[in-house]
């Protein structure tokens, strides 16, 4: 219990408020957030005489708890919500702590001083309560606040995603994920989306917005100048990349084909559009032929697997450079070895690889893909 010279006290700075706000106002009008007119000046000296009552309240005993409790709570929140740094905030609130102690020591002297000394355990923890509470309604309202971003990110970029959306509402959600309607972007798709990659790899890709589709992750970001064909690292993980998207508009599309690509290709390696576009289509080409793969591949499923896998692996290296010295090197076997074996495809196959159509058939019928692809066609 405390004497009757404790409540004295409290009222001398009880009637020192206008000189405790006038202290205040002029110690925050230096501190950053404040300073820069974020929060509007009535504001700030309302909540000061509020913050300033409820001190003086709880030091005397006579706290309205729930108010009090109220008060705190929806200045924390409110400073969360004006986009205020909780270490600026919480500085405010030290302002308001430093401003109270000058007043009760100016209130002390020089007759009340051994009441303050004797009171500073009661002092400490009212501005231990006070600043806990406000702290953590900030810091709640901050997270509830990032929570709502991210759940309106997800539900804008699910939107760009979307195949049946109207252009006003894809126009909505580009603006609130930052997007240009009229951007040139990059995609790739990424399989395995519970991948632990994908989150370092999304992180590492300046620029890149991450949406997950069942279990392919999509990464897209505006190319930013860059021609369609130039390399930049964007796709350094096994995946599907679409090089040049014009327009948001386009982007479910891409994500379409990517995921697609990214199926066909195994996502055993980076892949772009030119190099799977084979294995995209092998599907469907083995659809259409079924039943006369003959006509097509000759006596292909007639030799030995040995031999075909010898001759797809050849077939492969000569597709992608169509150089007999640059698939000699990529093989590490003489040009003569690769002359033999593409003359010995051609006598098993009837397909010259020297000629444009019947490279394509070969690529569309034959598993050359990357990693090895199985083959489309049945043996």
């Amino acid at each position: 219990m405390t004497g009757s010279a404790w409540p004295e006290l409290l009222d001398r700075v009880r009637s020192d408020i206008p000189a405790l706000l006038a202290d205040f106002l002029e110690e925050l009008a230096r501190l950053d957030g404040y300073a820069a007119g974020v929060v509007p000046h009535d504001d700030i000296e309302r909540t000061a005489v509020g913050a300033f009552e409820i001190f003086l309240a709880r030091l005397g005993d006579t706290d309205d708890a729930e108010r009090s409790a109220q008060f705190s709570g929806e200045l924390g929140r409110k400073r969360a919500r004006q986009g205020m740094r909780i270490d600026q905030f919480m500085e405010g609130v030290r302002i308001n702590f430093r401003v109270l102690w000058r007043a009760l020591h100016r209130a002390a002297a020089p007759d009340l001083v051994d009441e303050l000394v004797s009171n500073g355990e009661r002092i400490l923890g009212v501005v231990e309560r006070y600043a806990t509470e406000v702290q953590a309604a900030f810091l709640e309202e901050s997270q509830l606040m990032a929570q709502q971003r991210r759940t309106a990110r997800e539900r804008a970029l699910a939107k760009l995603f979307a195949r049946d959306i109207d252009s006003a509402s894809l126009a909505a959600a580009a603006e609130l994920l930052g997007l240009r309607a009229d951007a040139t972007f990059e995609l790739v798709a990424l399989p395995g989306a519970d991948d632990p990659r994908v989150i370092v790899t999304a992180q590492a890709w300046r620029g890149a917005l991450l949406h997950v589709e069942g279990d392919v992750a999509l990464l897209f970001r505006e190319r930013e100048g860059r021609s369609a064909a130039e390399p930049d690292g964007f796709l350094a993980q096994p995946g599907a990349h679409i090089a040049e998207v014009r327009g948001v508009d386009s982007l479910a599309n891409a994500a379409a084909l990517a995921s697609a690509l990214t199926r066909a290709t195994g996502g055993a390696e980076p892949t772009s559009l030119r190099e799977g576009f084979a294995q995209l289509l092998r599907p469907d080409f083995a659809t259409l032929i079924a039943g006369f793969e003959h006509e097509v591949v000759g006596d292909w499923h007639a030799a030995p697997a040995d031999e075909r896998d010898r001759f797809t692996e050849t077939v492969r290296a000569f597709v992608r450079s169509g150089s007999i010295q640059a698939t000699a090197d990529d093989l590490f076997v003489h040009r003569n070895t690769v002359f033999k074996r593409l003359r010995a495809f051609t006598r098993l196959t009837g397909l010259d690889l020297t000629v444009p159509r019947d490279a394509a058939i070969a690529m569309l019928a034959l598993p050359l893909g990357p990693s090895g692809s199985a083959p489309a066609v049945s043996e």
